[in-house]
């Protein structure tokens, strides 16, 4: 499963014992919002009601000789140096190996490694390698926010999962959707994974739940999200199959369903000869004619 790397920044749960709770380093700075002193911004972030830019610190505090200086690799006093890892653009000092490295294109430092990932002028964002040739690009789509958390993508230290559609989400967002029971990208609507088995699942489920005799005949018009293409179909509570691709992730489109033209019967069935009962069904399908089949796809495949 390809993933984007994390921004900079530490596990959300660690401790670390030198430093902060954040990083292993030996400096802090002063901040240049509101002049305190933090080990790092995260730490200053968590207690004030403001956020700091790192890139605009200009003043470092040696955590060893308690000099304070101009933003530098290593201390003027005492020498030692603040980080094994220095990044003097971002700001960054770190002691812990996490594979870093500067992204000039993202302008932050990343982790994973430079040489497992490149940047894609057009995405504007940092990708696994093995997508180099095989990604579908769209534009800045780091700069937007996670569809499902609505928090910052490009910066965050929890790495994005990339479906085919190329709409990013935090990975732990995209499995909280699978374990939802939601399928469909909550941009575009085309399918996150390869739903193959379950289009199965449901080929088995249509085939043994007959239609009743008032419905057996009644076709509807589909857009297919996966192909996006039309269709004209049977109409099925199960799910409505695209024609093209097979997929049941469709909508109905052009009103509601209606009989097969020149079908036995079909030319004196109306609303007024329904039964009470299945009057009552045609209401629910036309109050719910904007909802999709992956509902019933859901429904169905938690019996």
């Amino acid at each position: 499963m390809a993933a984007t790397p994390g921004a900079e920044g530490p596990p959300e749960e660690v401790i670390k014992p030198i430093g902060c709770a954040h990083y292993k380093r030996k400096s802090k700075f002063v901040t240049p919002c509101c002049s305190k002193v933090y080990t790092c911004r995260f730490c200053h972030d968590e207690k004030e009601d403001h956020t700091v830019n790192r890139k605009e610190v200009t003043e470092l505090i040696c955590t060893l000789c308690e000099t304070r200086q101009p933003v530098q690799a290593e201390c003027q006093k005492c020498g030692i140096r603040f980080g094994k890892y220095t990044c003097l653009e971002c700001n960054l000092f770190d002691d812990e190996d996490k594979n870093q490295y500067h992204c000039a294109g993202c302008g932050i430092c990343r982790i994973g490694g430079a040489d497992r990932f490149f940047h894609c002028e057009k995405c504007n964002m940092c990708l696994p390698v093995q997508l180099k040739n095989g990604h579908k690009c769209v534009e800045n789509v780091s700069r937007a926010n996670c569809p499902v958390c609505l928090e910052d993508i490009h910066t965050s230290r929890i790495p994005c999962h990339i479906p085919d559609c190329g709409h990013l989400l935090h990975r732990t967002c995209f499995e909280q959707l699978l374990q939802s029971g939601h399928y469909a990208c909550p941009i575009c609507q085309t399918s996150l994974m390869d739903m193959t088995q379950l289009w199965k699942y449901l080929d088995n489920e249509v085939a043994h739940t007959p239609m009743p005799p008032e419905y057996s005949e009644y076709m509807a018009d589909i857009l297919c999200k996966d192909c996006h293409k039309e269709s004209t179909v049977k109409f099925h509570v199960v799910g409505l199959k695209c024609t093209h691709c097979g997929s049941y992730n469709t909508c109905r489109i052009k009103g509601p369903p209606s009989p097969l033209e020149g079908a036995t019967g079909s030319s004196t069935t109306n609303r007024v000869g329904l039964s009470s009962n299945t009057r009552r069904m045609e209401d629910r399908r036309e109050n719910n004619s904007d909802g999709d089949s992956l509902v019933a796809t859901r429904q169905t495949s938690n019996k």
